[in-house]
């Protein structure tokens, strides 16, 4: 009948799609490791892929202090800071909590480089197979910058993990790409809900503000993403810039 609804199709639709990933999975396994970093937001949304694919979790908890001499006495996975990997959600947890500690103090450029590639790596653990299946395809079209194809696997992963910052924060960097930055905006959010550490979502957002002319707003975001990740590639001189600008102005 033509009064059948078409926003209820699309569930079933999506999931479908989530099955055929499933089916290829051996293929989707062997793709590159860098497939399993956050994508940092481009300056612009440029139709042109980049060059080197870089790419959320639940409610907020109180940063856990690092122990004293803990850093110079690491061992182990780089970036974990001798912490030994998590096996259980719990631990995952934990594990993050004291990450997110030493990213907020760590001095050392390049350590807290790898400390933020340990958190992404984790983030990654709260998916699921599924899911995190579903982005990496996603990723694949986008890294060709096929973006319209790259969607419809984030939508899908947003339907199966309406939980999952990291699917949230996937689409929205899609939606950025294609210009869509009202639909990015809204993902962002749902994604720093879920994870306000969430340093990615964060640079996402400022850029974002700042192409919109929202530079007061922008500002106020990439002071927040300093205190989660001092050290982001590009975040300091962005916000020093920033800052000249809206606080200028006055003089």
């Amino acid at each position: 009948m033509a009064s059948i609804n078409v926003a209820a199709m699309m569930v079933p639709a999506r999931l479908f799609i989530a099955f055929l990933v499933l089916a290829g999975g051996a293929t989707i396994a062997a793709a590159d490791d860098e497939l399993l970093k956050t994508q940092p937001f481009p300056e612009q949304p440029s139709p042109t892929p980049p060059s080197r694919p870089e790419l959320p979790r639940a409610t907020k908890r109180p940063p856990v202090a690092p122990s004293p001499g803990a850093a110079a006495q690491q061992k182990g996975p780089p970036g974990m800071m001798g912490l030994p990997w998590p096996k259980t959600p719990e631990e995952v947890s934990k594990t993050l909590d004291n990450l997110y500690a030493y990213l907020a103090t760590e001095g050392d450029h390049r350590q807290a480089g790898e400390i933020g590639a340990a958190v992404e790596r984790l983030w990654r653990l709260e998916g699921g197979d599924t899911v995190n299946l579903l982005i990496d395809r996603a990723e694949v079209f986008s890294s060709k910058n096929e973006n319209d194809k790259a969607l419809p696997f984030l939508d899908a992963a947003v339907e199966l993990a309406p939980q999952y910052a990291e699917a949230w924060s996937h689409r929205a960097y899609v939606e950025y790409r294609m210009n869509n930055y009202a639909a990015a905006l809204g993902d962002l959010r749902r994604a720093l809900a879920l994870e306000p550490n969430h340093f990615r979502a964060l640079d996402g957002m400022a850029k974002i503000l700042v192409q919109m002319g929202e530079k007061k707003a922008a500002l106020e975001v990439y002071n927040q993403l300093l205190k989660v990740h001092p050290n982001i590639e590009g975040g300091e001189t962005a916000r020093d810039e920033l800052k000249k600008e809206v606080e200028g102005r006055g003089i």
